[in-house]
Parts: C-alpha cells; sequence; structure tokens
C-alpha cells in the first residue's frame, strides 16, 4: 500500500539561527534513571528492566519534557494530519503487536507514568511506518578515505520543522537486560531509532523511502516489525554490519526505508523492503545516500539534488574526509528549516558529534559526545 500521507511541506525559508541550542528537559532523576547535560545536550540515561526504563522514560522524557501534547497537536497541524489522525492512531494500534516484546511493556509502562495516551506514544513511534517526512541525507567514509584513519558515518535528519520540536530533541542511552547498549538520538516520545550507536560503535541511521518507489512492488506487511524498532533491534543484538544484514534479512518488514549502517571496520546501505534487501558497497571509498533506492534490484527513480551534490565524493581520486569536512559535506545538502539534527559518528572510538536546533543545523556548532563513556558508566 502506499504511504498514506506526506509530511514534507514547501522548504520555508532560513529562519535566523540562535546561539545555543533551546534548553528543553529539565534535569532530573527517577528510579535508576538520569537526565543530564553533556555539553549542554540533554541526556537521558535508563536502566533495569522494561518496565522500568519505560518509566523512566515517561517520567523524565514525557511527563518532564517542555509540552508533549503541544508539540503533538503543533505537528498533526503543520502535517495537515488533524482529520486523519483517528484512522492513523487506529493504524498505528494494528502494528502494536508486532513491537518487540519488551518495547512493547517499555511503550506500555511510559504512557502509564507519563499520564498519557498510550495512541499518542503508539502514533510516534510507527509514524515512519504509516506516513513519509523525512527527507535524510547520509555519507560513509571507509577507513582508507578518512583523514582520521577510521570509518565516518555522516547524517543530515530532516523533518517537518513544527513547532517545539527541537525542545524534545534529547539523547537516549538505553541500558537494558540481556540487551546491547545503545544510545539514540530521538525527539521524544520516540523510543524507537531514527539514528543511533551501540556499545560495539555499530551506529545506524534511516533514510524513508515511498513504498511506490520500489521496482519488487512491495505490500505493506502488517506483520512486519515497525521501522524504528527494526533499527533498535540492530543496536541491542548486533555488533557488526555482518551481524545486522543477517538481522534485517530474518525479520519481517513492515514497509520500505534505507538503512546507512558502519561499524568499526566500515560500513554500507541496506536498501529494505518488505521482500528485498540489497546492499550497496562503498563507491571508491565513500557511500551515499539520500531517499531514492539505488541498486539495480530496486531503483525507480534515482533523481534526487542532494545525492547529485554528495555524489562527487564518491569519484575515484577524491581527496580524504575528516569529521569537519564531512560536516561541510552535509552543509551542502541542508534543507533550511527542515534540518533539525547534522550529525558524525566515528564507530571506532564510540564519539558522536551533534548538531541540533532551529534550523538548518548545518550551521551550528556540534556537540562532541563519548558514547562509550556513557555506555560503560556503572
Amino acid at each position: 500500500m502506499n504511504r498514506l500521507v506526506s509530511l514534507f511541506v514547501v522548504l520555508a525559508l532560513v529562519a535566523p539561527l540562535r546561539a545555543a541550542e533551546p534548553k528543553g528537559f529539565p534535569d532530573a532523576k527517577h528510579g535508576k534513571g538520569e537526565l543530564r547535560r553533556v555539553d549542554g545536550v540533554p541526556v537521558l540515561l535508563l536502566k533495569g528492566t522494561p518496565a522500568e526504563m519505560g518509566e523512566q522514560f515517561g517520567v523524565l522524557a514525557i511527563k518532564n519534557a517542555p509540552d508533549v501534547d503541544g508539540m503533538h497537536k503543533a505537528f498533526l497541524k503543520d502535517a495537515g494530519l488533524e482529520k486523519r489522525y483517528t484512522l492513523l492512531a487506529t493504524m498505528a494500534s494494528l502494528l502494536k503487536p508486532n513491537f518487540p516484546k519488551h518495547v512493547a511493556t517499555e511503550v506500555e509502562a511510559a504512557a502509564k507514568a507519563a499520564d498519557r495516551d498510550l495512541s499518542l506514544l503508539l502514533f510516534a513511534n510507527t509514524v515512519a511506518d504509516l506516513s513519509s517526512g523525512m527527507g535524510c541525507s547520509t555519507v560513509v567514509v571507509e577507513t582508507g578515505r578518512s583523514a582520521t584513519g577510521k570509518p565516518l558515518l555522516g547524517r543530515n535528519f530532516d523533518w517537518l520543522p513544527t513547532k517545539g520540536i527541537t525542545e524534545h530533541t534529547l539523547v537516549v542511552v538505553y541500558k537494558g537486560e540481556g540487551k546491547r547498549a545503545f544510545a539514540a538520538v530521538t525527539v521524544a516520545p520516540i523510543a524507537g531509532v531514527i539514528s543511533g550507536m551501540n556499545d560495539a560503535g555499530l551506529s545506524v541511521t534511516i533514510n524513508e523511502i515511498g513504498i511506490a518507489a520500489s521496482k519488487d512492488k512491495p505490500r505493506f506487511n502488517w506483520k512486519g516489525t515497525p521501522l524504528l524498532f527494526m533499527f533498535r533491534r540492530v543496536l541491542e543484538e548486533c555488533a557488526t554490519v555482518g551481524e545486522a544484514e543477517k538481522l534485517v534479512r530474518e525479520m519481517a518488514r513492515t514497509t520500505t526505508c534505507c538503512m546507512t549502517i558502519c561499524d568499526k571496520a566500515g560500513g554500507a546501505v541496506f536498501e529494505v523492503t518488505p521482500a528485498t534487501v540489497a546492499v550497496r558497497a562503498a563507491e571508491n571509498g565513500v557511500t551515499c545516500c539520500t531517499n531514492h533506492f539505488r541498486s539495480d534490484a530496486l531503483c525507480t527513480d534515482d533523481t534526487c539534488w542532494r545525492y547529485t551534490k554528495l555524489a562527487p565524493l564518491q569519484a575515484r581520486g577524491a581527496g580524504k574526509l575528516g569529521v569537519p569536512d564531512v560536516f561541510a559535506e552535509l552543509d551542502k545538502v541542508n534543507q533550511r528549516t527542515h534540518t533539525l539534527q547534522s550529525m558524525v559518528f566515528e564507530p571506532a572510538d564510540r564519539v558522536l558529534h551533534l548538531a541540533y536546533g532551529p534550523g538548518p543545523a548545518t550551521k551550528l556548532k556540534p556537540h562532541p559526545l563519548d558514547l562509550g563513556k556513557l555506555f560503560d558508566e556503572k
């Protein structure tokens, strides 16, 4: 089935940039969880059982957030979804049985602790499946092309710049029982993974692809794992790109997307549909991805101005790239007010450089976050 709606609107004029990112969440503790600032970025650390982590998330990331309900209403209005929300919420509930069991427990506990209707969280965590609104750009730099001598993964997160959305941006570090520790760069109350890294350094980001834009003509799979939880499972269970490919192939998948992925040795792009997983490797040490399939198996339209601007990085003889260079290339493809986050992962060192705020975030100073230190913290 086709995506129900298109959340992307005509790009607005560049807004005046603020000197500092919005403060958003207050520092606080609840149970084993803690929300604190790390180099000015709100970081939420969750520990324990799924129910415990859900309660911590509900209190610290939803109940204590500036105004989740207000942002939710503004988002629906900006996206033109106010009249369709009841239908979308119903469809989101149909996907709930496909949530990983521990995540379903976590989401239910979060809704209860935050005193919010569960439908709000179900919608937030399946919006990537039921609509199309992200217009992201990613670049993987292999070791031989990296000025650091180690792989890099750069990413712009482009989404509808609803009022309040940057105030609800945070990095959540999950330390669940029996799972790999991982960090997700998210927008509350999303508990899935849009962009993230785990304790092995494995890093992933999502690039949305319209289901109609796939050569294998797949049908939406109502028995599939919602996209953001597919990405979360990869970080919870895998240490390498190879392990992630095996898991993604084995998993039932709802709809289409690209997974840009990188571990300590290098990366790739997984072009994913409910029926197919095509792996696209680097060209001359670099892999670029936007919002079109490009593999022979799935490509129907490779026209994208952002990919065209990034493609020279994949040319033979192109120079080496460091962290500042990747940010500079991402700036060339910023989508003005829609570019809410820009980031570069260093998987080998388990470091994230994150810029976020009123778009384009590529114009803002990135914050270096030592995720490895947070993963290892007792």
